[in-house]
């Protein structure tokens, strides 16, 4: 009878182990769930973050363009302490910003 006894107690410690060990199993893998789908989001928003990157680039280097253009125009100009600009002038500034 006592056999009997700590027989039924080594299966029913054996099945509570087994219970907590599929409770732990169930929130690891909860978990790697989570972790996997804020991965996902990172990397969605590091891509996002990139594109827009590349296009302030892309204005950052049309703009310095622009800039220079004005400079060498400034440069050009026949008197540039005057107030006014002659016909010419605001003619070739307004091609530079089309």
């Amino acid at each position: 009878m006592l056999a009997v006894l700590a027989l039924v107690g080594v299966i029913y410690g054996k099945g509570r182990l087994d219970a907590k060990h599929a409770i732990e199993i169930s929130q690891l893998n909860e978990t790697i769930e989570l972790t996997n789908a804020a991965l996902d989001k990172e990397r969605t928003a590091r891509q996002s973050d990139a594109i827009i990157a590349a296009e302030n680039a892309k204005r950052q280097a049309a703009l310095q363009t622009k800039i220079g253009e004005l400079n060498q125009y400034v440069e050009t100009l026949e008197d540039a302490d005057r107030e006014c600009l002659s016909g010419a002038d605001v003619e070739r500034l307004r091609d530079l910003w089309r």
